[in-house]
């Protein structure tokens, strides 16, 4: 039987990015979404990753313009990832945050 993720009555945390590559949760984790910023110009480019590297199952990439900004939502029930969540900065140095319940 598959593991239920955290419930629904723990609030959703915001956790800021670091401008480098980090670990958003160690081990059992749900992803909702992320807002990015890239207002230093600096061609942010950056990959989420299910568990605590880069060498997990992707989940998403972003790439805001430079000097705009992206944001993804994954609904309600957002993307369990019981390995945790990874986010890899490719290039550039994001501003945001990542939405998760941990």
């Amino acid at each position: 039987m598959a593991t239920s993720h955290r419930s629904y009555d723990t609030p959703t945390e915001i956790v800021a990015l670091t401008g480098t590559s980090q670990i958003i949760a160690v081990d059992d984790g749900v992803l909702y979404g992320f807002e990015v910023s890239d207002d230093t110009a600096s061609s942010v480019h950056a990959h989420i990753h299910h568990g605590t590297d880069n060498t997990g199952p992707l989940i998403t990439g972003v790439k805001p313009p430079n000097g705009g900004h992206d944001a993804i939502w994954f609904g309600p029930n957002g993307i369990h990832c019981p390995d945790g969540i990874y986010l890899d900065v490719t290039s550039g140095t994001p501003e945001g945050s990542v939405f998760v319940r941990r």
